[in-house]
């Protein structure tokens, strides 16, 4: 049976169907990581749309773009060099078909590569953004995925049976390719299908770059890629904060009233809630009965959509621009800003605030293995006066989910407890919750009394995200959305006054349940007993209570640092000073100006 199944034995009997048949199999390998990584949006089957127009249209997608990501796509690269290994003989030598397979290897993994940072963080493919974030993401993701041995075990098996398959349809390929019954129609058509892809190549260049196009080139998405790397290298270096120093300079303002400030980033809270017909029901009913409960409390509330930048991960990148007035939208640019301000302070929203007189917190549920020596980088760049760790808490209840991390209606209460339990300052205190951390199961549940939760008890046993289903899994993340705006709803009732200010806000889209056309755009509310200031938030897109109806989002969070200051200083400063400007975009940095 295996000698039937060789590559040799089926390359003499049957050249023209061997060479068709691997030709097919490997270039559709290329296309399919896209395609399973964006299911969502994406057909295997061409949509009606695709032919429903005009005909120039319906060829235009059939054979040029199509924005459905299926895999019935062409590489030119992989059309040109099987054309050559068959129709030039003095190609097909030994050493050429190992580089034609090693070709093939390193096309496959960047085609991998490219659909997890494309579907999964919508993310342009940078060698130099993501090797950094790779360096320091994948050991922690590896340390908090909380994955049971054997998927590491299927990982590798899959992964092993993958080249095996690839490996032994290469030689196939090869094989029959070269086989000297190997038909003149195979031989033409071949030709021409080369000659096509290589008009397309020059005629679209570096739109053979994108998913979409149905000619793909290698070769052009290398170039752009590698474009792109240095750009962000170049602008990551020459960063001048001069410009940052100069207009987030508020040493001439002062704040008469000092309300308490919680700035809480909820976790995977974004527009996507708005915009699926799966989650907008029991959403806006969710937000008209919690804005209800406030305002029977005497809660006034505003609401806003804002652009994130960034979507699906990478919360750092959010809540920093928000805190530094900047956009962070990659790995190196924010590990530059780390080292830099290890000695100096970066002139940020906490800075400020602390020149006002509060105390700033910054609070971590999440069970991380970072060393003391890491995080002391991490509150240098951010210049917190006290940090909250998870071993700080000692907590000894159940864990869950990512991290895993305790509950955040413990870890909100308890934190808040203890702050206010030994300074007289104003107080800033930042967190981002866990418990709406992808993959949303388990989860916990809300209690009347917060105390109880630190008992001893069972945890619930990991589950492997790729067993759930697309519709517990959207299940499952309503369940945590609902839990994190009922707690806190409940925390802002049991701990707030007339001297509080509550910005909830979202750090990204969520990831598995939402797509590419959601956007990134995410929810952010301002809570507080001042109608007046309020009522302030509304020139500038934000509207009364916790529901919005324009899903364009009104700013974005690098734009949120002056607005607030602004804001905050027009309302509870002292003096005629004029208020401080806004800046939609934040400070553009001067090297990016001036591209």
């Amino acid at each position: 049976m295996l000698r039937q199944l060789s590559p040799q034995q089926l390359s003499r009997r049957l050249p023209n169907l061997c060479f068709w048949l691997s030709f097919a199999t490997l270039n559709t390998l290329l296309f399919l990581p896209m395609f399973l990584l964006d299911q969502q949006s994406s057909s295997l089957t061409l949509p009606a749309s695709t032919v429903s127009d005009s005909w120039w249209l319906a060829i235009n997608r059939l054979f040029v773009w199509r924005e459905n990501l299926d895999p019935w796509r062409i590489s030119v690269e992989l059309t040109v060099l099987a054309a050559l290994w068959v129709l030039v003989r003095w190609v097909r030598r030994p050493w050429v078909g190992v580089v034609f397979g090693a070709l093939y290897v390193l096309a496959v993994s960047y085609y991998i590569y490219e659909a997890i940072v494309l579907s999964v963080f919508l993310l342009e493919p940078s060698f130099y953004s993501q090797f950094y974030l790779a360096r320091d993401g994948l050991p922690f993701l590896a340390g908090h995925v909380n994955a049971a041995w054997w998927l590491y075990a299927g990982a590798t098996f899959g992964l092993a049976l993958l080249v095996i398959v690839v490996l032994w349809l290469l030689n196939l390929l090869l094989r029959s390719g070269a086989a000297p019954g190997l038909h003149w129609l195979t031989r033409t058509s071949l030709g021409g299908l080369a000659l096509a892809c290589i008009v397309a190549a020059v005629s679209y260049q570096t739109y053979t770059a994108r998913p979409e196009m149905v000619a793909s080139s290698l070769s052009f998405k290398l170039q752009k890629n590698v474009a792109l790397s240095i750009k962000t290298q170049h602008d990551v270096a020459s960063f001048d904060d001069s410009a940052v120093r100069r207009i987030y300079d508020y040493t001439g303002y002062q704040l008469e009233t000092k309300p308490n400030i919680y700035l809480i980033f909820v976790e995977s809270y974004g527009s996507v809630l708005y915009k699926r017909t799966h989650f907008r029901p029991p959403y806006t009913a969710l937000l008209r009965e919690l804005e209800e409960t406030l305002h029977n409390a005497g809660w006034h509330t505003t609401t806003a959509l804002s652009e994130s930048p960034t979507w699906g991960g990478g919360s750092w990148l959010a809540y920093t621009s928000l805190l530094f007035g900047l956009r962070i939208d990659n790995h190196p640019q924010y590990l530059s800003l780390r080292n830099k301000y290890q000695v100096g302070s970066y002139p940020s929203l906490g800075n400020t605030l602390q020149q006002q007189g509060y105390h700033y917190v910054w609070l971590s549920a999440l069970d991380e293995n970072l060393a003391d020596i890491a995080w002391a980088r991490y509150t240098r760049l951010l210049g917190v006066d006290e940090l909250i760790r998870n071993d700080d808490m000692q907590f000894i209840g159940p864990r869950y989910g990512w991290g895993p991390a305790p509950p955040d209606q413990w870890v909100l209460n308890w934190a808040n407890e203890q702050v206010k339990a030994h300074t007289d300052k104003p107080l800033l205190l930042f967190t981002i919750t866990q418990n709406s951390h992808y993959p949303w199961h388990p989860h916990p549940t809300l209690v009347d009394d917060w105390h109880t939760l630190n008992e001893p008890a069972p945890e619930e046993e990991f589950v492997d995200p790729d067993t759930i289903s697309p519709e517990a899994m959207r299940r499952h993340y309503m369940n945590a959305v609902d839990y994190q705006l009922r707690m806190l709803t409940q925390f802002i009732l049991d701990n707030g006054d007339e001297n509080s200010l509550f910005i909830l806000v979202g750090d990204h889209q969520p990831p598995a349940v939402s797509r590419r056309d959601d956007g990134w755009s995410t929810p952010i509310h301002i809570v507080s007993k001042d109608a007046a200031l309020i009522d302030s938030f509304a020139d500038y897109g934000f509207v009364p209570g916790l529901t919005v109806t324009n899903l364009a989002p009104s700013l974005r969070h690098e734009g949120f640092y002056s607005l607030f200051m602004r804001l905050l200083f027009g309302h509870y400063g002292t003096g005629k000073i004029a208020e401080p400007a806004y800046l939609p975009e934040g400070v553009i940095p001067l090297q990016a100006a001036s591209n």
